[in-house]
């Protein structure tokens, strides 16, 4: 991606109210009414495998919970699957116990909020999905509880955003108006700096 600094606007503030607690981080939506069964099984079953996007165990589209264990049999995720397909809340731990990421899909799909946090118990990131695409607000934090990065998406496409050092310096501010972007766009950085999730921005063209 080339460098971009457009003219246009200059540096712009990100609203950040109504981001947090709104109706739509969790919608009611039919995955509340899926039942999961009250079963387990470990990641490590010979019995379970993926097929074409799909869990199966035993040969059979899988409805449960999968729960994956470090090499001191130390539970490290959850997840939940209704007829093969994620469902659910799924949850990944550090192994001192502490909750490293919580995110939320229906069938198959991220959706709602998704939250990480680091092993100090600071915010890492807060992702909102609406049926497998971004929507609403992208957020990442520095281990040290700073502000990384707030980009804001509409129907899986970046309107805005804002991006800083950890020493505050801002190395990002862009608003797509039109399909033209205006403002500035750091291409070393405008993907995600911390990225344990396989989350990242998509480069502005």
């Amino acid at each position: 991606m080339k460098p971009a600094y457009l003219l246009g606007i200059g540096l712009f503030a990100i609203v950040a109210g109504g981001c947090r607690n709104h109706p739509s981080d969790k919608r009611n939506t039919a995955a509340d009414n899926l039942l999961i069964p009250n079963r387990l099984v470990e990641s490590t079953d010979t019995s379970l495998h993926w097929n074409n996007g799909s869990m199966y165990f035993q040969g059979q589209p899988y409805s449960g919970t999968v729960l994956q264990r470090d090499s001191a049999k130390q539970v490290i995720s959850r997840q939940s699957y209704f007829q093969g397909k994620e469902e659910g809340w799924a949850e990944w731990y550090y192994t001192s116990g502490k909750i490293n990421a919580r995110r939320y899909f229906h069938l198959g799909e991220k959706d709602s909020v998704h939250t990480g946090w680091w092993d100090n118990g600071k915010p890492r990131f807060e992702y909102h999905f609406r049926n497998g695409q971004y929507e609403g607000w992208f957020k990442e934090w520095y281990a040290s509880g700073k502000p990384l990065k707030e980009v804001y998406y509409e129907k899986g496409q970046e309107k805005r955003g804002q991006g800083w050092r950890e020493n505050g310096k801002l190395y990002m501010s862009f608003e797509v108006r039109d399909g033209r972007v205006y403002g500035q766009v750091n291409p070393n950085l405008c993907y995600s700096l911390q990225n344990e999730q396989g989350e990242f921005v998509r480069s502005v063209k």
